[in-house]
């Protein structure tokens, strides 16, 4: 099941997913998942596709030139106020800063 789970995510977290199409990837209620998910790794689903998104754009910070606005629609936020709120909450520091402190 977790690997169900785990794929689809590396196959779509670029793009909208929500709890509910992960859970009907993998034929459970959104709930069952949800509970089973984080009873075996101690997250829940949300967690798991944010830490995805956050670990592609921190790779594409430091190795491509795109704009902040770019990776965030690259890695599934559409809005990149968004973007640069959870990346600050997740990492302490605004993308921006992340880059400048990554880059040599």
């Amino acid at each position: 099941l977790l690997a169900d789970v785990f794929g689809f995510i590396e196959e779509r977290y670029h793009e909208r997913i929500s709890l509910r199409d992960v859970a009907s990837a993998v034929n459970l209620s959104p709930a069952h998942l949800t509970t089973t998910v984080r009873r075996k790794t101690g997250r829940t689903v949300q967690e798991w596709i944010a830490e995805r998104r956050m670990a592609q754009s921190r790779r594409l910070l430091v190795e491509t030139d795109l704009t902040v606005e770019e990776i965030g629609r690259k890695v599934g936020y559409a809005d990149p106020v968004y973007f640069v709120r959870s990346f600050r909450r997740t990492h302490g520091a605004t993308p921006l800063r992340w880059r400048r402190a990554g880059r040599p």
